[in-house]
């Protein structure tokens, strides 16, 4: 009995084909969702609840300490009351990179001219040269009696970048950027644990990350 040696490679190698494009996406599909940790969760809203108890039982300058952790590909957002949406621009520093400018869409989930904190976890884009435009409808997101103060909303390790410049609020991010395109190859990368001094001043509540 004769095997015919060039079919049985086409048959095999049209199942390992089929295979693999059964299996990466899955593969990536599962990837995604066990990024995501109830510790990141839940982490948000205690420093949402650290937030808000300073801001209505603190003293005038008052210091506490928290921490914000994040899982990768996710970000801490803040719109400011009214903002329909945050926009960072960002000055590239790497040779053959982009400048480029991230639009953080507001999921409106707070209360009309209320401060609004949002855990962005599953983040979706639309890229437009070298815009991003950024959403999440699943969003986690808490109403703030204060307004938030952040001086620089460059945090983390500078992978190529000499800044980012932000507008109606800030954004604190773990890859979230560099998880988006292949344009965006400049980007800050924060920690997954960033520990914040929280001041009260004011009507005001200042965020000041310590390295």
């Amino acid at each position: 009995m004769k095997f015919n040696k060039k079919a049985i490679m086409v048959s095999f190698l049209t199942t390992l084909i089929l295979a693999l494009i059964i299996f990466i996406p899955a593969c990536m599909g599962v990837s995604k969702f066990f990024r995501l940790s109830d510790q990141a969760k839940d982490n948000f809203g205690n420093f949402v609840t650290e937030i808000q108890s300073l801001a209505e039982d603190g003293k005038e300058d008052e210091n506490r300490n928290d921490v914000l952790i994040l899982d990768q590909a996710t970000a801490a957002v803040y719109f400011e009351p009214n903002s329909e949406e945050i926009k960072v621009k960002v000055d590239a520093a790497g040779i053959g990179l982009f400048d480029y400018t991230m639009h953080f869409i507001n999921p409106r989930k707070c209360a009309m001219g209320k401060s609004c904190l949002c855990l962005f976890r599953k983040p979706e884009y639309k890229i437009d040269d070298i815009s991003i435009t950024i959403t999440d409808a699943g969003a986690i997101c808490r109403e703030i009696s204060s307004e938030l103060e952040l001086d620089n909303c460059g945090i983390g390790v500078p992978n190529d970048v000499n800044s980012y410049t932000c507008s109606s609020g800030f954004i604190v991010e773990r890859n979230l950027a560099g998880d988006s395109s292949w344009r965006t190859g400049a980007y800050y990368e924060a920690n997954r644990r960033t520990f914040f001094v929280l001041t009260k001043e004011g009507a005001s509540i200042k965020l000041t990350p310590q390295t």
